[in-house]
């Protein structure tokens, strides 16, 4: 193989239109609540502010979209028959790896940013970097370019938590953890 070329990718398993279907219904409710807890956010009047600087704004285009896309997630799924019977086997927890180790570790994120005294854009920047380096260690294994891989990682890491903290509290006025 020329050093050029990337590595066949392993082969993904393809999704079930079953669990898009169900999936899109969390999607739906979660983008709907996130549309709805926005409307009851501070909106700034007593400072005669617009509606389009108001806090909740943002959250609430973003929480309609998520909903949106759920939607859609919903159609694309009852297209592809996730409403057709089907033959059940047994649950491996193992093939859901990613999901697992992604829930876990954004539970310790939150636990992190709420119970320490630690800075939001480093455990941020901690967050990002330990997603980029699991979620990309097969790839970069296959190529040979963990250290490369890992390098990469910090970098995203560093620039998303202090992109993040200063978008939040600059720009947004949001005070942050």
């Amino acid at each position: 193989m020329d050093q050029t070329e990337a590595p066949p990718a392993a082969a993904e398993p393809a999704v079930s239109p079953r669990v898009d279907f169900w999936s899109s219904f969390v999607w739906i409710a979660l983008g709907l609540a996130i549309a709805a807890i926005s409307l009851g956010m501070d909106r700034m009047e007593r400072f005669q502010a617009s509606i389009y600087t108001a806090p909740g704004l943002v959250p609430g285009l973003l929480g309609l979209a998520i909903a949106l896309m759920g939607a859609i997630l919903l159609l694309r799924a009852v297209n592809a028959g996730a409403l057709r019977p089907r033959r059940r086997r047994p649950l491996v927890l193992v093939e859901h790896w990613r999901l697992i180790f992604s829930l876990g570790l954004s539970l310790v994120y939150a636990l992190v940013i709420v119970a320490s005294a630690l800075p939001f854009w480093l455990v941020t920047a901690v967050y990002v970097t330990t997603f980029v380096i699991v979620f990309q260690y097969a790839e970069r294994r296959a190529s040979r370019q963990v250290p490369r891989g890992i390098v990469v990682a910090l970098v995203h890491g560093l620039l998303a938590g202090l992109v993040i903290q200063y978008a939040f509290e600059e720009l947004f006025l949001v005070r942050l953890p």
